[in-house]
């Protein structure tokens, strides 16, 4: 006489139809959850939640102005805005100013070239920096990160002066999702 094996109970709440086979889709993932991953990775591929827009550009007044930041960027995201500033006749003391608006909630990390004084003006962010010789380009390089607590959107304006005298003027929008 053969031994006889004894198995141990079944766990509580698993019946004999849980240990029989099922069929050949029952032992495999659902093609749903593939499908709802690709989705998503396609999603975020495409850049449709924070792909940067073509550059802004101002072509009035004494300077040319290109400001190339996202137009929709999502909450806590590092970004860099760039600054290019073409001088069409000499200009003594550059300034660029920022409005308050367009950095609510958003804390800069760094700028490069550092400006040589840092004001506030007129309800403007002022940073000044050396002359620019017509002709010649300048550009700003402005790192910063969205505060994880802003959603919405922020926008401002970006001007570039000569000491005091209004260059150039853009406005700039920035789409803050979660």
């Amino acid at each position: 006489m053969e031994p006889r094996t004894v198995h141990p109970p079944a766990p509580i709440g698993i019946q004999p139809p849980h240990l029989e086979p099922g069929n050949v889709l029952s032992r495999h993932a659902s093609p749903i959850s593939l499908l709802v991953l690709s989705t998503i990775l396609a999603i975020g591929l495409s850049g449709a939640l924070g792909k940067p827009t073509a550059e802004t550009t101002v072509h009035d007044g004494g300077a040319e102005l290109a400001i190339d930041m996202p137009a929709s960027i999502r909450n806590g995201d590092f970004y860099e805005t760039r600054i290019r500033i073409k001088a069409k006749h000499d200009i003594g003391k550059l300034q660029i100013e920022v409005s308050p608006g367009l950095w609510r909630e958003v804390t800069v990390n760094s700028m490069m070239p550092s400006p040589a004084s840092e004001d506030s003006k007129g309800g403007y962010f002022r940073f000044e920096f050396a002359s620019v010789a017509a002709g010649d380009d300048f550009l700003l390089k402005v790192a910063s990160q969205v505060n994880p607590r802003l959603l919405g959107s922020v926008s401002g304006h970006i001007r570039v002066l000569d000491d005091g005298v209004v260059l150039a003027d853009a406005e700039r929008t920035m789409k803050v999702l979660p």
